[in-house]
């Protein structure tokens, strides 16, 4: 059994849990496919006018990114428990949230030694859900992995940034800063990669409460329909940026 707040606090990501089979070829299971995700990025460049689907691929990679890392993170770090789910219980609707077969979840609560726990919850979460869908992001979009993974970097920074500002309580500050620091030096092996994604990019400073420029570009500015009323990201790399976006 979940606790009542989990649906509460995942609807603040835009993540439903609903109790039903996922047939859609929108899950996540499904996208690991390249034709189905080739379909799905081309629904994505239409509505958001994107110019191609190598932009489009790095929108859904940030949209994708916050529904489902910073939801899971924000869980693990603000309540020592996460809502775990397999590629075939997440589907992406078209309205770009998530919805959760609660049949195929499961609510999982620090037991033990938190270290081990988290490490576990970080694991499960990027190389079942994360890595393989940049893997396939790359090879249809032929978008570079510093790309895509600074996308998944940029919302990290964002969640952790907004959890420090809003947290009072001096245990749970500290909680917020090892999480974090945990995340920049994990074990490649966590990521399913060869070298940890975030070594560089994950670059608060000391307070986890300023950040720099990003060191590529995500190509929001290449939209012809921005959905936040801003023409370039608060941590866009380029020159030409007139310091209003989105970070």
């Amino acid at each position: 059994m979940r606790p009542e707040w989990v649906e509460r606090e995942l609807l603040d990501f835009g993540v439903h849990i609903t109790n039903g089979p996922m047939t859609s070829d929108r899950t996540l299971a499904a996208l690991f496919s390249e034709a189905s995700i080739r379909r799905l990025l081309e629904a994505e460049k239409e509505a958001m006018h994107a110019p191609n689907i190598a932009v489009a691929a790095s929108m859904f990679s940030k949209r994708y990114a916050y529904l489902a890392v910073s939801s899971t993170l924000y869980l693990m770090t603000m309540y020592d428990g996460i809502y775990r789910f397999s590629p075939e219980a997440c589907v992406f609707r078209e309205d770009r949230k998530i919805e959760l077969d609660e049949t195929l979840c499961s609510f999982v609560q620090l037991e033990g030694d938190r270290h081990e726990w988290r490490e576990q919850v970080v694991r499960t979460l990027f190389t079942q859900c994360i890595t393989p869908l940049l893997d396939v992001l790359k090879r249809t979009s032929r978008l570079p992995y510093s790309i895509l993974w600074e996308n998944v970097a940029v919302r990290i920074n964002s969640l952790y940034r907004s959890m420090m500002r809003e947290t009072e309580e001096p245990k749970m500050k500290e909680r917020v800063r090892e999480d974090y620091l945990f995340l920049k030096k994990a074990s490649d092996d966590l990521f399913g990669v060869k070298q940890n994604p975030f070594q560089h990019s994950l670059n608060l400073d000391e307070s986890l409460l300023d950040t720099s420029n990003r060191k590529t570009c995500c190509m929001y500015y290449k939209l012809e329909k921005k959905s936040e009323s801003l023409d370039y990201c608060l941590v866009c790399p380029l020159e030409k940026k007139k310091g209003t976006a989105c970070s």
